[in-house]
């Protein structure tokens, strides 16, 4: 299956969850207004990192483990099983942690303790989130795009009701409890699926220890550990840097040009994760590498500018169509958070190989230093500029880590190609 019948398949399911998130928006901007979107914005942040964290944040290495022994159900199984364990081990954890935290992470968020409650709810229902990154896994391990795009489908015209009824009814609290029905039902659909289009037996998910395949997937854990200890803890930082300078409506619109980048960014996300990143863990010498990357770059960065310059034209329509005229002050925002995307993009086409050949050191070094940029560039810029200098601090800080990423990527693939296969944990 090629790169362009994979991207439509995965576009036209991306469609769906779009549409619903935008609309999802919609009602919280005219619900809630910037002020309460800028708010939501730090439960959006915690609910993205619990999800991350849920189950160990290994649907990566499951996605390439997968992809590799597929053919071969007796090794399959057994990561499977190590899958399960480190699934299981980590929601207890994440869980605890949720619960007994609950009253400091909701002062620390929102500086009150009102939403202590929601906070422990999340602490139960990330064991939904985690089964759900599990069983995601294997979908996008076996490459099943067609199941892919029917699951998606269904799982988000089911969770962005939920959202929308929840945050029309009981306001603020409302929609978070919606969030959070949204990030775990798609476990609803995941689990027949397994069953009956999988044909898989329970007991292949068993949980068993296994401690060099739990360590394997150690490795796809501490990246992902990494990526939520900085980038999702960066925006929670940049939120506040914003809100001490100027106020929770500066947050909210802020808040409102990153969901448009975080919405129409999808069409190209979704097909790196579930095409790209499966194909590059196959590839075992850097010359296939090198083309597959290639190719990415050939299709990716024409339809990001396209679908750039068309928000950008018509920024003024969109920011009525989702939100409201409240909203018309973010205008401003645009330009340079776009400028920012497609360098954004540019750089994690590269970055992607060292997630897919389990480079831990790389990936690890890439996160920490794209957040610490980020945040620094925005504790100079907005306090010179306002919130708008937070797009500022965005757009520099991913055009300084496209050119390291670049020339980092440069010199690993310009190599020769080994007579033996590339190792997992090949240095760059």
């Amino acid at each position: 299956m090629n790169f362009l019948k994979v991207g439509f398949l995965f576009s036209a399911s991306t469609v769906s969850k779009l549409v619903a998130g935008l609309l999802i928006v919609k009602i919280i901007a005219v619900s809630l207004g910037a002020d309460g979107l800028g708010r939501l914005g730090q439960f959006m942040s915690l609910i993205s990192m619990v999800t991350i964290l849920a189950g160990g944040g290994i649907t990566s290495g499951i996605v390439k483990y997968v992809a590799e022994f597929k053919d071969n159900k007796q090794i399959l199984n057994g990561y499977l099983g190590a899958a399960s364990f480190v699934t299981l081990f980590a929601s207890i954890l994440v869980g605890t942690v949720l619960y007994l935290a609950a009253q400091p992470l909701s002062e620390w968020l929102f500086k009150t303790d009102e939403f202590s409650g929601v906070v422990r709810m999340l602490a139960l229902v990330q064991f939904c989130i985690a089964m759900t990154n599990l069983f995601m896994g294997l979908v996008n391990g076996h490459q099943r795009v067609y199941a892919f795009a029917l699951i998606t489908l269904i799982s988000v015209a089911v969770g962005s009701a939920g959202v929308a009824l929840a945050c029309f009814y009981y306001g603020m609290p409302g929609a978070m409890y919606g969030l959070m029905w949204m990030s775990a039902c798609p476990i609803l659909i995941l689990m027949p699926w397994y069953k009956f289009g999988l044909k898989f037996e329970w007991n292949q998910i068993v949980p068993k220890f296994d401690r060099q395949k739990v360590q394997d997937f150690s490795h796809f854990s501490l990246m992902l550990l990494v990526s939520v200890l900085t980038m999702q803890m960066s925006q929670i930082v940049v939120r506040h840097i914003i809100e001490s300078n100027n106020s929770w409506v500066q947050v909210g619109y802020w808040q409102a040009v990153s969901k448009i980048s975080d919405a129409y960014l999808q069409f190209i996300t979704v097909v790196l994760a579930n095409y790209f990143l499966p194909r590059l863990a196959e590839l075992k010498l850097r010359s296939a590498i090198r083309k597959e990357v290639e190719l990415a770059y050939r299709f990716a960065m024409p339809a990001l500018i396209v679908m750039v310059a068309v928000i950008f034209i018509c920024r003024d329509w969109i920011i009525f169509l989702i939100f409201s005229r409240d909203f018309l002050p973010m205008k401003e925002f645009f330009t340079f958070q776009l400028i920012g995307d497609c360098f954004k993009i540019a750089a994690y086409i590269g970055a992607y190989v060292a997630v897919a050949k389990a480079n831990t050191k790389a990936y690890i070094v890439g996160e920490i230093l794209q957040s610490s940029m980020l945040i620094g560039l925005c504790m100079l810029f907005v306090d010179q500029f306002g919130a708008v200098g937070a797009t500022y601090a965005y757009c520099l800080n991913y055009i300084i880590y496209f050119l390291i990423v670049h020339f980092v990527l440069r010199a690993y693939l310009n190599r020769p190609d080994d007579a033996a296969p590339l190792s997992l944990r090949g240095e760059f």
